[in-house]
């Protein structure tokens, strides 16, 4: 069964226990911290998730407040059991994330298509 939600700059799909982000241009980081992770935090609890995949579409510049972020929800997802993590995004953004965020024992991937991403998270 598959489960969806929305809010305000992002998406979210939870399907054969893999949780499928899309994080939109224009997204705020408040609305990853108010929105997005209430939801994450949810959907860890009530669905048997393996894997994860994050589409990054946003093109600003990330600060130190938002990779504190992206870290605790690699913490989050180790806790909740969760052993692959695979990043979707483009050129500098993609080198910033692979590099910056400490992702604990997660497995992890960078790449720039979307359905790699999807399939590697899956296994």
């Amino acid at each position: 069964m598959t489960v969806s939600q929305r809010g305000n700059g992002w998406t979210v799909e939870v399907d054969d226990g893999v949780i499928v982000w899309e994080f939109l241009q224009g997204m705020e980081l408040s609305a990853f911290q108010e929105e997005a992770y209430p939801v994450y935090e949810d959907l860890l609890s009530s669905h048997d998730i393996n894997g994860m995949v994050t589409d990054v579409q946003i093109d600003d510049p990330f600060d130190a407040d938002a990779f504190e972020v992206w870290e605790k929800a690699a913490k989050r997802a180790e806790q909740g059991g969760l052993d692959r993590w695979a990043i979707v995004a483009e050129g500098i953004t993609a080198i910033s994330l692979s590099g910056k965020i400490d992702t604990g024992g997660l497995e992890t991937l960078t790449t720039e298509e979307r359905t790699e991403a999807v399939e590697w998270a899956g296994n």
